[in-house]
């Protein structure tokens, strides 16, 4: 088996540089091995692009979700098998397929894992993994990598979350899908390939990687106090039951804003509104562990 590492060693505050070099140690054993060091998130997409041409038996992204973003921004989806060394903060997108987050572990599933094929989001054409947000929810994902670098996990989200909440207002939105046209104010609208974001928070629950359709959660304009009070069910999927939190689920979504709003993904800035998030026509092929 000839297996590439994709190393960004600025992942999980520089864990992952020391870890990449554990993971390679452990491979090696049984499997032919490269390591590539990359610098800026470019280099990834590129490094992944290219590699995809290269007939590894498996492309590994090492680091976190936003690492993972940008492989997957890069490869060439009807050539590459991915793997998933979660190396970096928050790491939802592994936690979905339940890769272990110990090393070894993981490597483990690289080795011996399955193959399976899941769904992509996308937005205005470009791919994202987890959940696609904008409002307060891009907000905070804005201020998380501007400003909460220091922080791992969940962390980063709740001390964004508060430092952003007090000057937030709400914002008008158009909202069209399934041939449904609505206008809408809102304080953020998050739209799910998988269930949770954020190092844990399941703001959809119930999306499937695997249904061909995107689970949006709409969070409707309420007080500062009312989204705050709704925060903390939400790691555990239980923010559905507040009047001003609504669950749609279509293969397709559009929003447009009299304001340009940012769509994060992954922890990336992807496009601005006016956009469209949809299943991507491609599948995305990585390995999971046996028992999935």
């Amino acid at each position: 088996m000839r297996i590439l590492l994709l190393a960004n060693p600025a992942a999980g505050r520089g864990r992952a540089k020391s870890e990449t070099a554990r993971a390679a140690e452990y491979l090696e054993k049984e499997a032919e091995v490269v390591v590539r060091v990359t610098r800026s998130e470019q280099e990834l997409a590129e490094s992944a692009a290219e590699a995809s041409q290269e007939g590894w038996d498996r492309i590994v992204s090492c680091g976190g979700d936003g690492t993972l973003h940008h492989v997957v921004r890069g490869l060439d989806l009807s050539k590459a098998t991915l793997g998933i060394l979660p190396l970096g903060s928050g790491n939802d997108f592994a936690t979905v397929l339940g890769i272990p987050r110990s090393t070894r572990e993981a490597c483990e599933v690289l080795l011996r894992g399955t193959t399976i094929t899941t769904d992509l989001g996308t937005a205005n054409g470009r791919r994202f993994l987890g959940v696609a947000g904008l409002g307060f929810d891009s907000i905070v994902a804005r201020y998380a990598r501007d400003h909460a670098r220091f922080l791992r996990g969940s962390a980063v989200y709740v001390y964004s979350t508060l430092r952003v909440l007090p000057s937030f207002r709400p914002r008008k939105v158009v909202m069209e899908t399934e041939g449904r046209r609505e206008d809408m104010r809102i304080m953020f609208v998050a739209i799910g390939n998988t269930d949770r974001y954020g190092g844990g928070v399941r703001i959809s629950p119930g999306a499937d990687i695997h249904d061909g359709k995107l689970d949006a959660c709409i969070i409707h304009e309420c007080s500062r106090w009312q989204l705050l009070k709704a925060f903390p069910g939400a790691y555990r999927g239980e923010h559905l039951g507040y009047d001003f939190v609504e669950q749609r689920r279509a293969e397709r979504f559009m929003f447009d804003s009299p304001e340009k709003l940012e769509i994060f993904a992954d922890g990336e800035l992807l496009t601005t509104t006016p956009v469209e998030l949809s299943v991507g026509p491609e599948k995305l092929r990585v390995v999971a562990p046996p028992a999935r």
